[in-house]
């Protein structure tokens, strides 16, 4: 084929701009609306987690789940492996 029978490839009107629209929208929402918002946003400490942090049995706990969890899997693969003879 030869050049001059390429149709021309130009962007479409409507695309540019929805991409325009896109654009100032993604500006809007991520520009803060003001300083006073600002500094009022922070993070608070949640309570269970406080309560968390003082558990002396969390790591006894943390290896009984993953022996539950374990025993679990294994009952999982051995009812497969049952269930396929």
């Amino acid at each position: 084929m030869a050049l001059s029978q390429i149709p021309k490839r130009e962007a479409h009107p409507q695309s540019i701009a929805n991409l325009a629209l896109a654009q100032v929208t993604l500006e809007a929402l991520l520009m803060p609306t003001g300083k006073a918002e600002v500094g009022r946003l922070r993070p608070a400490r949640d309570e269970r987690q406080e309560e968390l942090d003082d558990d002396p049995l969390g790591p006894a706990r943390g290896i009984i789940n993953g022996l539950r969890l374990s025993v679990t899997l294994w009952s999982f693969i051995a009812l497969g492996v049952l269930l396929m003879r």
